[in-house]
């Protein structure tokens, strides 16, 4: 067995680990092999007919088919590849990734990437990505994923430039743990969950002696906001008055607001709607899990959505 007929294990996708000559695979082309086997009739019949524009003609196509394998090779080799994944990812939507190419760039490179996460090979999986200075990212589309952590991502490539005579190709792999959320399911509020208590007042930023401080909103004036505090804690809050003497609690997101029958998998697409919608509200609010309970603070939103996307 030749030592190239099986490719090299992939290499991590980090930003910082480059494609050297032992982690691709290389072999003639159809053209390729018609050049050779051109240059080895070619050499017969110099040999046995001493013909001497025969001779001159062999070595010009040989330095065309080294020329070209070595131009080839570079096209992969040296090329250091990370991937920026977005912030949030949603279960039943089309996943995104940004794959970007991290050396100088200085020379172009045509790539063709095999996105299909199958392992048949199907034609519309292979796409070009033309790498130059000024196009550094390709956008790397997958199809909707589960809810949970997204699994290990292996990404082909492949490339013949520039002559067509030598095919050069590598593996990546991306093991960072990126979680998909839940799918937000609209529905009508649960009885339980509605407070309907008339002794609950609503807070207002109004009054002269704050009662309390409270995590920041992007909707609060930053009038409101501590500004002591955050000079010398550097923790960002905000001020919040007294009113009547009593306030809002925050409001509670709990599963326990659904029957007992309800599948694990919708009850985290309902609570993940109500989070959403609170967060949209500028609501302050308490998620509640089975033996997780997680406060209004700082970063709540990261905090639910990671939860519920990995229950």
């Amino acid at each position: 067995m030749w030592p190239w007929s099986e490719l090299p294990a992939p290499i991590h996708i980090d930003g910082y680990q480059a494609l050297r000559l032992k982690n691709v695979r290389f072999s003639l082309t159809r053209l390729g092999w018609g050049l050779s086997i051109a240059c080895i009739l070619l050499w017969i019949m110099a040999v046995n007919y001493q013909v001497n524009i025969a001779y001159a003609l062999v070595f010009w196509l040989m330095g065309i088919i080294f020329f070209g394998a070595a131009a080839g090779l570079r096209q992969l080799t040296g090329l250091v590849l990370e991937i920026i994944p977005a912030a949030e990812y949603f279960a039943q939507r089309e996943i995104v990734l940004t794959l970007r190419a991290c050396d100088d760039c200085k020379r172009r490179r045509w790539l063709w990437l095999r996105t299909g996460l199958e392992e048949t090979e199907r034609a519309k999986d292979w796409q070009l990505w033309n790498i130059t200075p000024e196009n550094r990212e390709f956008s790397w589309r997958l199809p909707p994923q589960n809810r949970g952590y997204l699994p290990t991502l292996r990404l082909a490539g492949a490339s013949m430039a520039p002559f067509g005579l030598l095919m050069v190709e590598a593996n990546w792999e991306f093991h960072d743990e990126i979680i998909i959320f839940p799918s937000p399911l609209m529905h009508d509020l649960p009885v339980a969950s509605v407070d309907q208590s008339d002794d609950t007042v609503q807070i207002t930023m109004s009054g002269e002696n704050p009662a309390y401080l409270l995590p920041h909103q992007n909707t609060t004036p930053l009038k409101y906001i501590a500004w002591k505090h955050y000079a010398k804690s550097g923790q960002l809050l905000d001020k919040y008055f007294e009113q009547s003497g009593s306030m809002v609690e925050p409001a509670l997101i709990s599963y326990r607001n659904y029957p007992a029958n309800t599948s694990k998998e919708k009850l985290a697409s309902m609570l993940c709607f109500r989070v959403l919608r609170a967060e949209a509200r500028g609501e302050k609010y308490i998620l509640e899990l089975p033996h997780q309970r997680f406060e209004a603070g700082t970063a709540q939103r990261t905090y639910c959505l990671t939860a519920l996307g990995t229950w």
